[in-house]
């Protein structure tokens, strides 16, 4: 008879191809992977938002530049790279910190799990990042979070102590916070440390030895940056950047502690609530197995795949998953059933239950840390998380593995065992095709982005395949600006176009290319634009407004201000469009 184990047995027959695949092809393919869907899209929100702060870094607020010094300067080097001024050049030079960070997990967790799962799991891990590739102050901390966490955990488990590698590993979680301040919980990773040395029994003094090498590479990674900033800023820059965050969050509940939590929180609980239906369904399918144990192999395991698929049909017409590869709602539940099976697996890894090794044990500890401390700092749910599963979502698989393994043989185990793998196929098959498909913001409703944008039309964005409507409101914007002759004057924006600045190749005229944000204090705002004064209407900027800017708690009493701005300074309006009013001093 056909069983599981002969399949098995016929695919190990194919091993002898996995060390050319994991040596040569598999790297290669992480290397490129990210780069699918670079001329995509030309968003005028987050993506063009941050192309601006790189290139106008000298223009805008001190305090988010500080906040996220060094993405600002990856950046900005970036932008002096040869195809640096465009943003498909951009998109390309960024994917290369996603490839960076695939590739790093890749060759450091091969200590711990073959190559071929290690492949898998960061094919899945791209497919997720849905975060615009520009966005450095996010992807360079994943790449520091996972460089410093695998090689804290390569110190703790070498065979001799290496000190450079505690230091090392210390060194990107300090630098982690100049890449984004909220970062500083990334220390809490010393965790991990402290019980591997726990484990083991070993003695205070050792571990407070390998912790000061850590907190030495800490305060390096923190402080050579810190320099830098203070040389630019002023030594109180920092301290001030601290304190102006902190207080941000009385005008924007949604960054205040509790507002975070609570969004993470609401999101964990919505996907427990989508999987409660499997337990039934897992109990229905035990009593299947218990019924005539021994016979009827394949007879009981078709029917119950064929429950599977049931449900998973069921969670398609409930839009629990869509076919809308263009939008999250494609694969973001898939991604945190995958992720809750995952907790399952590392909260008993974590644990004596497996039997695993101190070095097992402590990794999903570091999984469990990980998962909890991404969301934190960012007001948009635990979608941070799925752009960080490097170390996360191969190491899932891995302990798939080991709990099946622990498991055994028995029939029974059949139900938890085939509900994992179906939403593995599930995540694997939605996120490869969300990866081919998406692009952040542009194109998001279903149109297709089938317009190329030429060298003509918008420079900054030659290349660049977006959508018709996209395409034709920014040439009919840029081509007013050109026809009046404002395309040398300074740009005021309000709504949620941040990203004309860049696009349109005109410095921002206040702090922010995105004021209407709860993040801008009304106070800020309002001495922002009290500093222009009538009189001669060369000095003043070009005022364009995108009217859409629900959301935000003060944006409407900012307009106000706005409005009376431009009646104050008399402001002619001399275009308007369902997206864009323009308005020029006369």
């Amino acid at each position: 008879m056909l069983t599981l184990s002969a399949v098995r047995e016929k695919i190990f027959r194919l091993k002898k191809y996995q060390e050319p695949l994991e040596k040569w092809v598999f790297p290669i393919i992480l290397l490129l992977y990210p780069l699918i869907g670079v001329a995509q899209g030309v968003d005028i929100t987050d993506t063009t938002y941050s192309l601006g702060n790189y290139e106008y870094t000298g223009n805008l607020d001190p305090m988010w530049i500080i906040a996220t010094y060094i993405p600002n300067m990856v950046g900005r080097l970036f932008m002096a790279l040869p195809g640096g001024k465009t943003m498909l050049g951009m998109n390309i030079y960024c994917s290369f910190v996603i490839s960076a960070t695939a590739i790093v997990a890749y060759y450091l967790l091969q200590r711990w799990m073959p190559g071929w799962m290690m492949f898998i799991g960061e094919i899945i891990a791209i497919n997720l990042c849905w975060c615009p590739r520009v966005i450095l102050y996010n992807y360079l901390t994943y790449f520091c979070f996972t460089t410093g966490t695998l090689l804290l955990m390569h110190a703790m488990t070498d065979y001799q102590v290496t000190k450079w590698k505690f230091v090392l590993a210390g060194f990107f979680f300090g630098i982690s916070v100049m890449v984004r301040f909220p970062n500083i919980v990334e220390a809490a990773m010393i965790l991990i440390l402290w019980y591997y040395e726990g484990i083991h029994k070993n003695s205070f003094k050792e571990i407070m030895r390998k912790t000061g090498l850590c907190i030495a590479g800490y305060l390096i990674g923190f402080i050579i940056p810190f320099i830098a900033i203070s040389i630019t800023y002023g030594f109180e820059a920092y301290p001030e950047m601290i304190s102006s965050l902190f207080s941000m969050s009385a005008e924007a509940t949604d960054y205040s502690a509790g507002g975070m939590a609570g969004a993470i929180l609401a999101a964990w609980y919505t996907s427990f609530k989508h999987m409660v239906i499997m337990i039934p369904c897992m109990i229905v399918g035990s009593i299947m197995f218990f019924m005539k144990p021994g016979r009827f192999y394949w007879i009981k395991r078709i029917l119950y795949i064929a429950g599977i698929f049931m449900l998973l049909y069921y969670y398609y017409q409930e839009s629990v998953f869509t076919r809308s590869y263009f939008y999250y709602d494609s694969m973001f539940e898939p991604a945190m059933m995958f992720l809750i099976c995952g907790i399952c697996f590392f909260a008993l890894g974590v644990t004596r239950v497996l039997r695993g090794q101190a070095s097992e044990r402590s990794l999903c500890l570091a999984c469990l840390l990980i998962m909890i401390i991404t969301p934190l700092g960012s007001n948009n749910y635990t979608y941070p998380l799925l752009n960080n599963l490097f170390i996360v979502a191969p190491f899932i698989m891995w302990m798939f593995r080991r709990v099946r393994q622990a498991a055994g043989a028995k029939e029974l185990h059949f139900t938890w065992k085939a509900t994992y793998m179906a939403i593995l196929v599930l995540i694997f098959f939605q996120s490869t095709i969300f990866h081919y498909k998406y692009s952040f913001v542009d194109g998001t409703d279903g149109t297709e982005r089938s317009a190329l944008i030429g060298t003509q039309e918008l420079p900054k964005a030659a290349g660049m395949y977006t959508t018709p409507e996209n395409a034709d409101s920014l040439a009919e914007l840029s081509s007013l600006l050109s026809k009046e002759g404002l395309r040398d004057k300074k740009l005021l924006q309000f709504g949620n176009a941040p990203g004309l600045s860049y696009l349109l190749d005109m410095e921002p005229a206040i702090f922010s290319t995105w004021p209407n944000l709860d993040s801008n204090t009304i106070q800020k705002f309002e001495d922002a634009i009290s500093e222009f004064k009538a009189g001669d209407s060369t000095e003043l900027p070009v005022v364009i407004v995108n009217p859409n800017f629900e959301g935000e708690v003060t944006a409407d009493k900012k307009y106000t201000m706005l409005l009376d701005f431009l009646e104050t300074l008399k402001y002619n309006k001399i275009f308007e469009s369902d997206r864009f009013e323009v308005y020029a001093a006369r």
